[in-house]
């Protein structure tokens, strides 16, 4: 089920609210695939996937390190300086298990983008990760979600705000969160992320900096041209953040 709506932003970009610790990664596990259940209207997924263009990512970088929560419904994003603009065709991002009590075994991820300097909702999906045997505490994998073009989630600025937030898991695991890697290698980032959890910096949502350095939660982002006549969706500006 997609978000209606999503969060934004208790903090003015830019500001860190304070240096937050870190946990140490262990290990990368096996890159997944997340599945979706579109629902595509007549006009939907007509962009040709030939012309697909990178415009952010630093997947393929060094995990530097885990921040994680035992708050599982926790929001974490971060704020793309992309290379450019379009459809929305296939997404990347992290998914780090903590120190845990256990594996994750499957989770339900809901992702978002906003216009970073307006707020506005540029469009939102939600994806299922099966983990096998589960994803071990202290390791992290990278999700690739494909074939989003039916939502058209138009990225008609280069300055995003993308969340993600997981809706339901099953397996022991007990604290999640994201992987920080770097450098990025399209576009780039500011220092901080962004983080609305129950058990960190007092519950108040907004952007963090850490001691270990530059948190840049691993994002790829690859794009279409839009479809001729399409706009990005607006539902109104956020007023502040939810889970």
């Amino acid at each position: 089920m997609l978000f209606a709506a999503v969060v934004m932003l208790a903090l003015p970009l830019g500001i860190a609210r304070a240096q937050l610790t870190t946990e140490p990664i262990q290990g990368q596990f096996a890159d997944q695939a997340g599945g979706l259940n579109l629902v595509a209207g007549k006009d939907q997924g007509k962009s040709a996937t030939a012309v697909l263009t990178t415009i952010y990512d630093n997947t393929s970088s060094t995990p530097l390190f885990g921040v994680s929560s035992t708050d599982l419904a926790s929001v974490w994003g971060d704020e793309l300086l992309m290379a450019g603009t379009g459809l929305l065709s296939t997404h990347k991002f992290t998914l780090f298990n903590g120190s845990s009590a256990g594996n994750l075994l499957t989770a339900t991820v809901s992702v978002s983008f906003f216009n970073a300097i307006t707020s506005a909702p540029l469009g939102s999906y939600s994806t299922n990760i099966n983990f096998g045997t589960g994803l071990p505490p202290g390791f992290f994998s990278t999700v690739t979600v494909t074939g989003l073009d039916p939502l058209l989630i138009v990225l008609s600025t280069n300055d995003v705000i993308v969340v993600q937030s997981i809706t339901a898991k099953t397996g022991p695991a007990t604290r999640l969160g994201i992987a920080s890697l770097g450098p990025v290698l399209v576009g780039s980032s500011p220092t901080s992320m962004y983080i609305s959890s129950a058990t960190i910096g007092g519950g108040v949502p907004g952007f963090y900096t850490f001691t270990a350095g530059p948190a840049d939660p691993g994002h790829f982002i690859a794009v279409n041209p839009p479809p001729v006549g399409t706009a990005s969706k607006s539902w109104g500006t956020l007023k502040k953040l939810y889970r």
